[in-house]
């Protein structure tokens, strides 16, 4: 039998060696049961902490597939509508003329709002109500 954890780890442990990564982490669940948690690399740019199962890492686009699924699917179910502007659910959107964006202009990323402030950290990231102000308060590019 192939045990896919040595070949996960092994495989994060050559993207390491090679340059390609410098830390990083692997869980893979089958049927709500940890079956793969594999870890390598240096969890900071000094190469000071190794990365470890508790490590923190930034997940920047990992939800697009998903929100994106789920704004598909509401509005195949009339819940919610491409050209239904975003301030009509989020008003504090409206600020510095965002007020006509819609879902669509969300999706295929016209909204004019592309990131968050530069030096944020993943503990800003946790706080919901700080980066939903943020992107509030952004006039777009």
């Amino acid at each position: 039998m192939v045990d896919v954890q040595q070949q996960v780890q092994a495989a994060i442990d050559e993207l390491v060696a090679s340059g390609a990564e410098a830390g990083l982490q692997v869980a893979v669940l089958h049927e709500g049961r940890v079956v793969v948690e594999a870890v390598a690399g240096a969890a900071d740019a000094d190469d000071a902490k190794r990365v470890d199962p508790s490590t923190l890492f930034f997940a920047a686009s990992t939800g697009k597939g998903v929100a994106t699924s789920v704004a598909h699917v509401l509005v195949e179910r009339g819940d919610l509508s491409y050209d239904q502007r975003v301030a009509d659910v989020w008003p504090e959107f409206a600020a510095h003329g965002k007020d006509g964006v819609t879902l669509r202009d969300v999706l295929v990323h016209t909204a004019g709002v592309p990131g968050l402030w530069p030096d944020i950290t993943p503990g800003d990231l946790g706080d919901w109500d700080r980066v939903c102000a943020f992107i509030a308060d952004q006039p777009p590019w």
